[in-house]
């Protein structure tokens, strides 16, 4: 049998898979993507992108595509309780306008947008960077050694099958990932909490719409309790019920019944109405007791099944593909140490905990069922996804900083450049004139950052770049770039005289907070902790 080697083996073609495909692209990693099914989704699945996550679509070249994309969607602003679309309203209001978040984020709104539509946008671009992607292929046998993952690749349509080995491997085969059950990874959490089916269907909307257009959309009737979701075109929807598969089965989904249903829950009972799809799913609470096995790497649903309250879980999945990302290429290139990629468990696993927590919260808010033992407190939606922390090997905490307690979630307009968060957002001018956010000056390599009277360090850096190999960016203020308001110094918690370490994710890595007697061999020391390479 023909074997293929790649250094990296993704499963799993959905919305994390082709996102870790984009990263790894983005960073020159050559890889081979495998998915089962024989395209992208035609279920809306997951819905919006938080603007952390479309920080990172953007630095990739692809938020232009999302947003033009998602045009169609920006009138739909109801959250509406129905009999039917054409019955009586029981309450609708208007969800209220995004809160302005450019003091926090370049990307200052919400991307509201399907999965379906937002996988395309995501494969084409993988594609148009060179990767190598193959639906309709599933993934048989992966057996690791020391050095590597070999798993035989077979072809659903024709059964040909080739083996493949990879020096690494990237679960992003969903939920009931077979990877993941393969290694016997144990999940933790509340569980299955509901057992749901959504069923994708084509109908004429408009005349049951009429001008409203619905964000969400429940259905109370006593054939119908779900909900209803529509696109921009308004031919197309989403019906979304639970059922109990121990007496309702989803077998007993059949296109007749699901029919019935749609017509039930639009409210014409003649609607001529075509079912593309029905898929069965768990609305559920489960974290993996650990994201990584020797060279086998868990993402998305793989490593979390977040209740979809809040919308975390796409958002999270995304932000573990880029996490693991910068990781492999950087070990991959030489430029870390293999221990390196130990910190992607380290960093991550406490993020899906939390986030899964913060969902459950919510959802037991929306239920009425009161607070978590403990007084536990629901987070806000961009504390969430931007103020959490990282303690890691890859992260040097400040001198004297005590690490090991801390908040879940920090409210972001509070994070100063603290080791182990996201860098502040604050908008710098370059030398031609542009003007770019301070995560957008961060790129594939870490960025040092020296402050308006720091020379020594950006004349340390670019000493230890040449001297070690470390493929390091340097930039100084007032010179490189300069402040347009804000101070970068007060921003980032210095003073002129310092510099800051920031990740190839825009996170803090080191800043200096005292005077050191050789910068250069302070920062040597920095970089080979933070990046492994003892």
């Amino acid at each position: 049998m023909h074997e293929d080697t790649t250094p990296v083996l993704v499963v799993g073609g959905g919305l994390v898979g082709l996102s870790t495909s984009l990263f790894l692209s983005w960073h020159g990693v050559r890889h081979i993507l495998v998915e089962r099914h024989a395209g992208t989704s035609v279920h809306p699945r997951a819905w919006g992108l938080y603007p952390r996550t479309l920080e990172l679509l953007d630095a990739v070249g692809v938020s232009d595509d999302l947003l033009a994309e998602a045009a169609g969607f920006a009138g739909h602003t109801l959250n509406g309780k129905v009999e039917s679309l054409t019955g009586r309203e029981i309450s609708v209001t208007r969800i209220p306008e995004p809160e302005d978040i450019g003091d926090i984020s370049p990307v200052a709104r919400v991307l509201s947008l399907s999965q379906d539509r937002i996988e395309p946008i995501l494969l084409r671009r993988v594609r148009e960077l060179g990767a190598e992607v193959r639906f309709g292929t599933e993934l048989r046998d992966p057996e690791q050694d020391a050095d590597g993952v070999t798993a035989t690749l077979h072809d659903r349509e024709t059964g040909a099958e080739r083996r493949v080995r990879a020096r690494y491997l990237v679960a992003a085969d969903g939920a009931h990932s077979p990877v993941r059950e393969r290694l016997g990874i144990a999940r933790q959490g509340r569980g299955t909490l509901r057992h749901q089916i959504s069923i994708v269907f084509r109908a004429d909307l408009r005349g049951p719409l009429g001008e409203r257009r619905f964000a969400v959309c429940r259905i109370a009737n006593p054939l119908v309790d779900g909900v209803l979701g529509h696109d921009d075109t308004l031919r197309r929807g989403t019906l979304i019920v639970t059922h109990d598969p121990r007496t309702d089965p989803f077998t007993a989904y059949t296109p007749e019944r699901c029919t019935e249903l749609v017509r039930a829950a639009v409210g014409v009972p003649d609607l001529p109405v075509e079912i593309v799809s029905t898929l069965p799913w768990e609305m559920a609470a489960l974290v993996a007791e650990r994201y990584t096995e020797g060279r086998i790497f868990l993402v998305g649903d793989a490593a979390h099944v977040i209740p979809p309250v809040g919308g975390y879980g796409a958002n999270t999945g995304i932000q573990d593909a880029h996490n693991l990302a910068w990781k492999l290429a950087a070990v991959l290139h030489g430029q870390a140490g293999q221990a390196l990629l130990d910190t992607y468990d380290t960093e991550r696993l406490p993020v899906g905990r939390a986030t899964m927590r913060q969902a459950a919260l919510r959802l037991a808010a929306r239920a009425g069922s009161g607070g978590a033992p403990g007084g536990a407190a629901v987070a806000d939606t961009l504390s969430v996804m931007f103020g959490y922390r990282y303690r890691s090997a890859a992260v040097i905490a400040d001198e004297g900083e005590q690490t090991d307690a801390a908040a879940d979630f920090a409210e972001p307009r509070t994070l100063s450049g603290a080791p182990g968060t996201r860098a502040p957002h604050l908008w710098l001018v370059t030398e031609d004139g542009r003007t770019v956010s301070t995560l957008s000056l961060v790129g594939r390599r870490p960025l040092l950052m020296a402050g308006a009277k720091a020379a020594e360090w950006y004349e340390a850096a670019h000493a230890v770049a040449r001297r070690t190999g470390v493929a390091l960016d340097v930039l100084r203020l007032g010179e490189d770039v300069r402040e347009r308001e804000r101070s970068w110094h007060d921003a980032m918690g210095v003073t002129e005289s310092d510099a800051v370490l920031l990740r190839p994710d825009g996170f803090v890595a080191w800043r200096t907070t005292a005077a050191v007697p050789s910068p250069e061999h302070a920062l040597e020391t920095v970089l080979t902790r933070v990046l492994a390479r003892d």
